[in-house]
């Protein structure tokens, strides 16, 4: 009796090893670079193919609550950052003064949340967000270099969704150069029918390749392919991969979710 259940056990075992060990879809090399095409080089309410857009220098942030529980959006925020300095090499400042900040971070409800979003995206045109939960926007310069953002999440909207971590999480995610969201990429934060709250192993993938040296601002997808494909495939050999979940879970924020 004893002996059976240890060889139904290690043969239950074995199957769920096997299981685990099966590449995944969005583990192909192929499918991270259609994933980088999609994500980096569309945008989200701007049609056709746009030059990558990243930063260059070090991020000055700075904060602004129109609501309370500053100190749980100020960590959500930290943590995240943090995360995303691990990932691309960018460093993040709190700025001086909100006039010297690059990055503008704005917590509101609402009922402000379109004022806000004319005030700190800079433009009268906010119809494409009547629907969004929370937004994001940024500009660049003529090279394509980002050079200011800014992000708007109305808290009270977004804890009625459950979504104010993920809130904070995408957009501050997409300023880095990452704009466009597709139900074609998965699993990933940058698509809007999953549950993801954090990054995925292939966000974290997507962050990595964006900030390679060798891709410059204002690259398109003929100079941009031959750069990251060798890149992909001496990840898929090495086991950046095979273990990109693992990896990416190093943030501060899984920790906070008991992930």
């Amino acid at each position: 009796m004893f002996k059976g259940r240890v060889s139904i056990g290690l043969i239950v075992w074995l199957v769920s090893f096997s299981t685990l060990a099966v590449e995944q879809p969005w583990q192909q090399p192929s499918y991270i670079q259609d994933a980088f095409y999609r994500i980096a080089l569309k945008s989200e309410y701007v049609e056709g193919e746009h030059g990558v857009r990243k930063w260059r220098e070090s991020v000055r942030y700075t904060v602004s609550h129109v609501v309370s529980d500053s100190e749980l959006h100020n960590k959500l925020v930290r943590y995240h950052l943090d995360h995303l300095q691990s990932l691309t090499g960018i460093n993040f400042i709190p700025a001086s003064h909100p006039k010297a900040a690059n990055l503008t971070i704005v917590f509101t409800n609402h009922q402000r949340f379109l004022d806000d979003a004319r005030q700190y995206f800079k433009t009268n045109d906010v119809t494409p967000l009547r629907k969004a939960v929370c937004a994001a926007n940024f500009a660049v310069d003529k090279n394509g270099w980002i050079r200011r953002a800014a992000v708007v999440i109305p808290v009270d909207l977004a804890r009625s969704k459950g979504k104010l971590v993920a809130c904070v999480v995408e957009e501050l995610t997409q300023i880095m150069g990452l704009p466009n969201d597709d139900d074609n990429v998965f699993p990933s934060i940058f698509n809007d029918r999953t549950p993801e709250q954090l990054l995925t192993g292939l966000d974290g993938l997507l962050l990595r390749l964006l900030y390679l040296p060798d891709i410059q601002a204002g690259q398109n997808w003929r100079q941009v392919e031959p750069i990251i494909a060798p890149v992909i495939e001496s990840w898929a050999r090495d086991g950046t991969i095979e273990h990109a979940h693992r990896a990416v879970r190093t943030g501060e924020l899984y920790q906070l979710l008991g992930w």
